[in-house]
């Protein structure tokens, strides 16, 4: 009997990012990372700017950015919705190094300018999440 297996759609909002039959998926939320596996009771949560792991049929380990969104697991489907979806291959890492530096320097002068602190944690955060995607080429 063959093995039983998840899809993972991951869906952006000018394309599909991937789509693939999976042994395992791993994800994470602002409460922590989580699992699934065949199976996986229903459920939708939140995601934060992060590396989404999985297994694929082989056994072959894979990797995509997603920059925050959403997950949906039913009927051995998990869906991830995300803002932005890109493999390692695709990844400008110039430009998020970039993209690190600005936010870097706009919290590093907070409290001279009116900077959005929030706003530029959260882009040092997603730089930081695509830079670790460098290890994956």
């Amino acid at each position: 009997m063959a093995e039983k297996l998840l899809q993972l759609e991951v869906v952006a909002p000018d394309h599909q990012a991937l789509s693939v039959g999976v042994k395992s998926v791993v994800v994470r939320t602002p409460e922590g990372e989580i699992g699934f596996l065949p199976n996986h009771v229903a459920m939708i949560a939140a995601l934060t700017p992060e590396i989404v792991r999985y297994v694929d049929k082989d056994d072959k380990k894979g990797y995509i950015f997603v920059g925050g969104g959403f997950v949906e697991v039913n009927n051995n489907r998990v869906t991830v919705l995300s803002a932005s979806a890109e493999t390692a291959d695709q990844i400008d890492f110039d430009r998020a190094e970039r993209a690190k530096q600005r936010a870097e320097e706009r919290l590093a002068r907070k409290r001279e300018d009116n900077v959005d602190v929030a706003r530029a944690e959260a882009a040092l955060y997603r730089s930081i999440e695509r830079l670790k995607m460098k290890q994956y080429l």
